[in-house]
C-alpha cells in the first residue's frame, strides 16, 4: 500500500480531475481526504539536545531541490531538513552552532525571541558567512529567558525572503513553558511548523491550477496525520516559518486553546475556533480530542487572497479514553508596563512606494552605516508604530519583548509581551518597549517580518547605549536590582 500513495496522490491531485470535482464542490477546500487515502503521520523533525547545559550542533546550509507533496523547488536547507532541525535548551544553557555555508551566496543566522547579547558571534545580524566559509555561533540563553517557542532563521539583508522561503529556518525551544502549570504535567507535546512557498505565475497546471501558485506545509508536508485519544489534551506548539504570510488554521469539531504567544505565557486561556498566526509568530495552544473519528485541519484562504482554502493535515481521534485538562486557572505573573515610569515617546512610520521595491521606516531606507535610534540603556519607552500603507506589515524587534497597549486607539487588556505585532493597514500600534536588561547593550534592528518588504529597506538601526560606562548604575527587571556593584543590596535608592 506504501508504493501506491505517490500514484494515488497523483490521481488524486491531477488538475483534470480537480476541475471536475470543483464544479460539485460547495465549500471551497482545495483537498478533499477519500476514505481510502491514508496521510502519512506528522513528521517528526531531526533535534539537537542541551547536556550539561550546552547545545552543540552544526548546521549545513545547502541548496537542494525539495520534495513537497507533488511538487518540486529549488530550496535552502539545514542538514537536509525542509522544517529545519529542532534546537532544545534550558535558560541559562549556551548554544555552540557552527554553521557551514554550502550555498552559492552569503547567510547567516538569528535566533528570533532570545534575549541575548547582539555582538560578537552572539546574536549579531552583521554577520555574514559568504560561500564555502564556518561561522561558529556562541549563544547564551538568560537565565530570565521566557521558556518557551521560538525559532531560528537567515537574516541577510536583501536576500532573507528567498533564503527563508527556501527553507532556512528551524524551531528553537527554550524548556520549561508547560511547567509553568502543574496541570500539564506529563501532556504529549507536538510541534508545528509552517511554512509555504510563493511560486511566480508558474505555467505548470499543477502549480498554477492546484496549488494557486502557494504550497503550503506543516513540518514539510502538504498533508500528514495527527494522532490523539479521545478525550486527551495535548500541548500543540505552532511557529509561522513563513518568510511573509499569515496562517489561519481551523480543525473541524474542536477548538484551540491559547496558553501562550511569541514564546511568552499570556495572562489567561482563550478559545478560538480558529488559529490566525502571523508571520514569525509562536503560539502554544491546548487541544482537546473529540469523538472518534477523523477530522480535517484546514487552511483558510490567506489574507492575500492566494487560492482556496486546502486541508493540510487529518487529525485522527482513536483510542482509549485519554486525560482532558480542564481550564488552566493560574498563570504566572509578570509585571504590566502600563505601571512603568515611561522615559521616551517615539513614533515610528511604515511607509512604501507602490512599485514592490521601497519600503522605508520613518522615511528611509534601510542603512548598514547608519544608526537611527541611540537609546540609553534603562529606558522604558513608549513607542506608537503607524502603517502609512494599505499593505500588511508586520513590526518585530530584536533583542526583547514588549507589551501593546492600544491598536487604532482602543486600549488592550494586558496578556503578556509579544515580540510581533501586526500593524493594521492605515493603522497604528502602541506598545511599551522595556530596553532594560544590560545584556543587549549594542547594535540590532527593528523591521517588518514580511521579509520582502525588510529585504527593501523596511529595516532600522537600533543603538543601546549604556549611559553609566563604570557599570555603577543599577537597573531593574521585574523589581529586581540584576546590575550592581559589588555588595549593593538589592533596594532600589532614593529618587
Amino acid at each position: 500500500m506504501t508504493g501506491l500513495l505517490p500514484s494515488i496522490q497523483r490521481v488524486l491531485y491531477a488538475p483534470p480531475l480537480w476541475a471536475a470535482v470543483s464544479l460539485v464542490m460547495s465549500a471551497a477546500v482545495l483537498w478533499i481526504i477519500p476514505c481510502w487515502y491514508v496521510a502519512p503521520p506528522l513528521h517528526r523533525m531531526m533535534e539537537f539536545t542541551s547536556e550539561n547545559g550546552v547545545l552543540t550542533a552544526t548546521l549545513e546550509a545547502k541548496e537542494e531541490r525539495v520534495r513537497l507533496g507533488e511538487v518540486t523547488i529549488d530550496g535552502s536547507i539545514y542538514n537536509g531538513e525542509y522544517a529545519g532541525p529542532v534546537l532544545r535548551v534550558h535558560p541559562g544553557d549556551v548554544m555552540k552552532i557552527r554553521l557551514i555555508n554550502h550555498l552559492s551566496r552569503t547567510t547567516n543566522i538569528h535566533y528570533h525571541g532570545i534575549e541575548t547579547s547582539p555582538l560578537g558571534n552572539s546574536d549579531n545580524i552583521h554577520v555574514a558567512v559568504k560561500p564555502g566559509e564556518t561561522f561558529d555561533y556562541e549563544i547564551k540563553i538568560p537565565l530570565t529567558q521566557p521558556p518557551g517557542l521560538y525559532w531560528y532563521h537567515d537574516h541577510t539583508h536583501g536576500i532573507s525572503d528567498q533564503n527563508v522561503m527556501g527553507g532556512l529556518s528551524g524551531t528553537l525551544v527554550v524548556e520549561g513553558f508547560a511547567q509553568q502549570f502543574p496541570e500539564l504535567a506529563g501532556v504529549r507535546e507536538q510541534l508545528f511548523v509552517l511554512k509555504d512557498y510563493q511560486f511566480e505565475d508558474s505555467q505548470d497546471p499543477l502549480i498554477a491550477k492546484t496549488y494557486h501558485n502557494l504550497v503550503q506545509t506543516i513540518n514539510g508536508q502538504t498533508m500528514s496525520t495527527i494522532r490523539i485519544r479521545p478525550g486527551e489534551t495535548q500541548l500543540w506548539r505552532f511557529s509561522n516559518q513563513s518568510s511573509g504570510r499569515y496562517f489561519h488554521l481551523s480543525l473541524k469539531g474542536h477548538k484551540f486553546r491559547i496558553l501562550g504567544d511569541d514564546g511568552r505565557t499570556a495572562r489567561k486561556e482563550t478559545d478560538v475556533d480558529v488559529l490566525d498566526i502571523k508571520p514569525a509568530q509562536r503560539l502554544d495552544v491546548l487541544v482537546d480530542g473529540g469523538a472518534s473519528g477523523e477530522y480535517a485541519m484546514v487552511s483558510e484562504k490567506v489574507l492575500t487572497g492566494n487560492g482556496s482554502s486546502r486541508t493540510l493535515a487529518r487529525l485522527e481521534v482513536s483510542g482509549s479514553e485519554g486525560k482532558t485538562i480542564g481550564e488552566i486557572a493560574a498563570f504566572p505573573q509578570r509585571p504590566d508596563l502600563r505601571n512603568a515610569k515611561i522615559d521616551e515617546r517615539r513614533t515610528i512610520v511604515f511607509s512604501q512606494l507602490n512599485d514592490d521595491k521601497n519600503y522605508f521606516v520613518n522615511g528611509r531606507k534601510f542603512d548598514a552605516g547608519r544608526i537611527d535610534l541611540r537609546i540609553p540603556l534603562g529606558n522604558v519607552e513608549e513607542w506608537t508604530i503607524k502603517n502609512d500603507s494599505d499593505d500588511m506589515h508586520v513590526f518585530h524587534i530584536h533583542q526583547i519583548g514588549f507589551q501593546v497597549t492600544e491598536i487604532n486607539g482602543v486600549p488592550q487588556p494586558y496578556n503578556g509581551y509579544v515580540d510581533n505585532v501586526r500593524v493594521p493597514e492605515r493603522g497604528e500600534v502602541k506598545a511599551i518597549m522595556p530596553f532594560t536588561d544590560p545584556v543587549i547593550v549594542g547594535q540590532f534592528v527593528m523591521h517588518c517580518h514580511v521579509l520582502k518588504h525588510e529585504d527593501n529597506g523596511m529595516m532600522a538601526h537600533v543603538e543601546i547605549y549604556d549611559p553609566n560606562p563604570d557599570g555603577l548604575f543599577p537597573f531593574y527587571r521585574g523589581g529586581r536590582n540584576i546590575c550592581t556593584r559589588p555588595g549593593q543590596g538589592e533596594t532600589p535608592p532614593a529618587k
